[in-house]
């Protein structure tokens, strides 16, 4: 069984029942995708919703979250909306690739003061650590933000250098949260209700202890499953 977590492309250039898989983006989760084979036809299941796709795969080089794109009639069929989040599990002996849906992820973010003013209604967030948390980088994204009780609608912003792994906000919002910059700090993004919350560190870091351990059971499969030799497939953005 091969494991991975994607989020949900939605490609006008892409033929009828095709998949585009690129599972090596740099801030992707680890996973062993690459064992299902190029080309391939399987079995695509989403609960009662199935039927047969092409996968093909290609290498991301500049790509903050692993991803699989799709043309839009299997993205009515399986009800996929751009930018969801989705645990895919491979079975080579069924040859069947299920998905099951992510409504929530959690990161770690560097929190800062946002020196501009009148920006009290906004949350400017790098573009890594938006991909981690699975927050879409559409135009005109509002979020809510929320920290103990508190909460505040606020308008999404990305930073030019897509590398940044911090979030902003003006001093009049970090009073109101209660909030020290310059101290990270455990984020979990919730795609249905559209809410980014503060959470403890020790309940982030349980989660990603266990993405650790999972990483580290993948990792050991793959070696086992890997053949002697491995063609990397054709770079791609």
């Amino acid at each position: 069984m091969a494991n991975g977590i994607v989020d949900i492309n939605v490609s006008k250039d892409l033929a009828d029942n095709t998949i585009v898989l690129v599972n090596n983006c740099e801030g992707g989760l680890p996973n062993d995708l690459y064992l299902i084979g190029n080309g391939r036809t399987v079995t695509l299941q989403r609960a009662t919703l199935e039927g047969s796709v092409r996968v093909l795969h290609e290498q991301g080089s500049d790509c903050a979250f692993n991803y699989i794109e799709v043309d839009p009639g299997t993205a009515r069929k399986y009800k996929l909306r751009d930018g969801s989040r989705f645990m895919l599990e491979y079975d080579p002996q069924e040859s069947k690739l299920q998905m099951h849906r992510i409504t929530t992820s959690q990161a770690y973010g560097q929190l800062l003061v946002e020196p501009r003013k009148n920006h009290d209604r906004t949350i400017t967030i790098g573009y890594t650590l938006l991909s981690w948390l699975g927050i879409p980088s559409l135009p005109n994204t509002t979020i809510t933000f929320a920290s103990g009780s508190t909460s505040k609608k606020l308008k999404v912003e990305v930073p030019e250098n897509e590398l940044e792994v911090d979030f902003w906000l003006t001093a009049t919002n970090l009073r109101k949260f209660r909030l020290s910059p310059g101290k990270k700090q455990g984020l979990e993004y919730n795609q249905l209700t559209q809410t980014l919350r503060v959470v403890t560190m020790a309940s982030t870091a349980s989660r990603r202890a266990r993405s650790l351990l999972i990483s580290r059971l993948l990792k050991l499969k793959s070696k086992r499953a890997k053949p002697a030799k491995k063609t990397k497939p054709m770079r791609h953005r």
